[in-house]
């Protein structure tokens, strides 16, 4: 015989987006499993969370798939579209002083030491 949570388990793995919530943070375990004890598997509230069947839905889904693609896509060019350059151009070049100016305040070059010291350095140089 199983036992409550044997069978609150079970209910969870047939509703996979359970997870998904409270991964999120949006419920607790506990809030969950104290409402599955109250109202039953039976009760509406769960219908969101069923998983969607399998069968000939793939055509759907990939329905889906190809116009949420290609509203991203039309999303991206938008923006893009909105880009100022001059303003880029503007914010890149502070950003390039900025880095100037900070590089001034690190550690002064100094000379290099070669790795190997010989008495023929000076001749070479």
């Amino acid at each position: 015989m199983q036992s409550k949570m044997d069978e609150f388990r079970d209910f969870v793995r047939r509703h996979p987006k359970i997870r998904d919530d409270v991964r999120a943070g949006r419920r607790t375990w506990q809030n969950i499993y104290e409402e599955w004890i109250i109202y039953g598997e039976g009760d509406a509230q769960w219908n969101d969370y069923r998983e969607a069947p399998r069968g000939g839905s793939s055509a759907d889904n990939r329905g889906n798939n190809i116009s949420l693609s290609i509203d991203s896509i039309k999303n991206i060019f938008g923006y893009i579209q909105r880009i100022d350059p001059d303003k880029l151009n503007r914010t890149l070049n502070s950003i390039q002083k900025v880095i100037q100016i900070a590089q001034t305040f690190g550690p002064k070059q100094t000379n290099r030491v070669p790795y190997i010291t010989t008495p023929y350095n000076d001749w070479w140089d």
